[in-house]
């Protein structure tokens, strides 16, 4: 039996040639929309910019000051604001509550007060908390005829005038020497030695009945603390020696030796331990 093939064209018109690998590319609609995104887009952004940095709903207005007792209100005032009216990035004004510098007016404060440390904290949307913490009073720092309130980290406190009642409160620290001792951020240039030790021996005069503090004295001789005593002499003491041990020398020699001259000497020396100067010598 023979049988007949008859030739038949493909039609690849009717396949489904796509290939898997490569996808259609599609245009026109998605780029389409993100042209008409934009412009809305910067408009938002332009907006909030606006808003948060130079709308007048966060402009600084209320300023509240606690901690400072010495310093008037208005100077700390008065500074912050000079900080404020700087202007910053691309002009906007620093009385925004988001572009004021807060660090820099901390460090202004603590500067110009010579503040232990000093607190600013924004409180939104247009307040400034600023609290301050000052020196307290240790000590009465004398050059000549001006006194000074200072703090007992050898800090002058310039801020206030210091009171006649105060010189009985505070013992007083003289500076003897030929110029002054107060350096240009306002601390005394003496050795932390010379304090703790003038602090050590008030603390121990003032706890005996026989002797009465009128103040201490500084000058050019090296490693000496020298004591006036009210209706009594200067006694010089030796810093880099027990306080309590000389002031237990300086009370046996007053009993058993000057007894009753105490107001009619002039020094007493007890930088040499056991080897004390009595000028005039009673014998």
């Amino acid at each position: 039996m023979i049988s007949h093939s008859k030739h038949i064209k493909k039609d690849y018109q009717k396949k489904n040639l796509r290939n898997p690998f490569f996808h259609k590319r599609t245009t026109g609609k998605k780029s389409g929309l993100w042209k008409w995104l934009i412009p809305p887009g910067i408009l938002i952004l332009g907006g909030l910019v606006w808003f948060f940095l130079a709308s007048s709903f966060w402009k600084l207005e209320n300023i509240t000051i606690s901690g400072l007792n010495r310093v008037l209100p208005e100077e700390v005032e008065n500074i912050i604001w000079q900080i404020a009216d700087n202007n910053y990035w691309l002009g906007f004004s620093g009385r925004n509550i988001f572009i004021l510098d807060d660090q820099l007016i901390q460090e202004k404060l603590i500067a110009s007060y010579n503040l232990t440390d000093c607190q600013v904290i924004k409180k939104f949307p247009r307040s400034l908390l600023v609290t301050g913490y000052e020196r307290p009073y240790a000590f009465i720092w004398q050059e000549g005829k001006d006194f000074f309130y200072a703090s007992r980290d050898g800090y002058i406190i310039k801020e206030q005038e210091v009171l006649e009642e105060d010189k009985q409160k505070y013992f007083i620290l003289e500076n003897k020497n030929t110029g002054s001792l107060i350096g240009q951020d306002n601390k005394i240039n003496v050795n932390s030695e010379y304090l703790e030790f003038a602090f050590v021996l008030s603390e121990l005069i003032n706890n005996n009945d026989q002797l009465t503090l009128e103040k201490f004295i500084i000058d050019w001789e090296f490693n000496t603390l020298k004591v006036k005593f009210k209706d009594g002499p200067q006694v010089y003491f030796n810093t880099r020696d027990q306080a309590k041990n000389q002031l237990e020398r300086l009370l046996l020699v007053k009993k058993e030796k000057i007894k009753d001259n105490f107001s009619k000497t002039e020094y007493i020396d007890l930088r040499y331990g056991d080897k004390i100067f009595i000028n005039p010598d009673f014998k």
